[in-house]
């Protein structure tokens, strides 16, 4: 398949022997199903690949074919040929232990985030690519690689995922094209679908009981957020993976333009989810906060107490929502 944007990467490719792939600490599907999709056409060449994820793997990604091949540490790890970054905005959430480690060869940054920085030696960023899956799928059709089931599924998954089951703004012609095509490749839709949306444990719910009980509107209702804290987690017996995606139901209230969710996690330090429905660019507040993502959809990490927190994010939503709706 002609694609002139992957032959230098195609060159490193074929002249490489070990392979690391990598994507951005708390990993989502998109960034697992690029990681093992990239990671098990590369084995499929006869590479020797390393698959790594600094923070575990979430269970709804569990499933994945090659999941249990991705190891979490680079202790005793030779050094590589090539690293490629999946998913991934900025270098440095790839996390500590990945930036420390000195062999990391040559770096080539595969993502779709507007607001990536180009940190690779060769950088392919697509922002109008529906998931970081999409931009795996380009670079292994132009370079001819076999795409397995196994390699199907992972893309697949990335892509269905990071559309909201074709539902966002991102579900392009594009994303539904490629996502038909790895479904002639094997990928399952229904299996898919069940795995992310209908297997989740029952504490899921009984987190999601608490949680909306802490939904605060703000008087235009324009702004819907929500709290996690580390106590309401220890109460239910989860981790952090149990309220992901919890902020959707911020979002999904009607007259809201954008839903938030800070989550507690240690240290003084919140993680923020912000969703919008697509007026309001929410990545423009996350990257005031040192965070990034896309214009529906971005994070950011913030130090502080909740009511200083809460009040600097939800002052910058507000000033964010009024320039969207003035």
């Amino acid at each position: 398949m002609e694609d002139n944007r992957f032959v230098e990467i195609i060159e490193e490719i074929e002249k490489g022997q070990r392979f690391m792939v990598v994507s951005h600490v708390s990993p989502e599907a998109d960034a697992v199903g690029s990681n093992l999709g990239l990671a098990l056409a590369l084995r499929e060449m006869g590479k020797d690949v390393v698959a790594y994820l600094e923070d575990p793997i979430p269970d709804l990604c569990s499933f994945l074919p090659g999941s249990e091949t991705v190891v979490h540490t680079l202790d005793g790890e030779a050094p590589f040929d090539v690293t490629f970054a999946v998913d991934c905005g900025q270098i440095e959430r790839l996390g500590d232990n990945f930036m420390a480690f000195a062999g990391k060869g040559k770096l080539i940054n595969l993502d779709h985030h507007a607001t990536n920085d180009n940190f690779g030696v060769l950088n392919i960023v697509e922002p109008t690519a529906s998931a970081a899956g999409e931009v795996v799928y380009d670079l292994l059709r132009a370079a001819d690689a076999v795409i397995t089931e196994d390699v199907a599924t992972n893309l697949y998954t990335a892509i269905h995922t990071d559309t909201g089951s074709f539902r966002y703004s991102s579900a392009t012609p594009e994303a539904f094209r490629k996502a038909g095509e790895l479904v002639g490749y094997g990928a399952k839709p229904w299996e898919v679908s069940m795995n992310v949306y209908e297997n989740f444990p029952a504490k899921r719910f009984e987190a999601l009981a608490l949680v909306l009980l802490t939904l605060d509107i703000s008087e235009d209702s324009h702004i819907a957020s929500l709290q996690v804290t580390l106590d309401l987690l220890d109460k239910v017996g989860g981790n952090r993976d149990l309220v992901d995606g919890f902020v959707n139901y911020a979002r999904a209230i009607k007259d809201v333009e954008v839903g938030v969710l800070f989550r507690e996690v240690g240290d003084g330090t919140f993680k923020i989810s912000m969703r919008s429905k697509g007026r309001v660019d929410v990545s423009s507040v996350a990257l005031s906060f040192g965070g990034g993502g896309h214009k529906n959809a971005a994070g950011c990490a913030v130090k502080g107490d909740y009511d200083d927190v809460s009040s600097r994010v939800l002052s910058e939503l507000r000033m964010a929502v009024d320039k969207a709706l003035a």
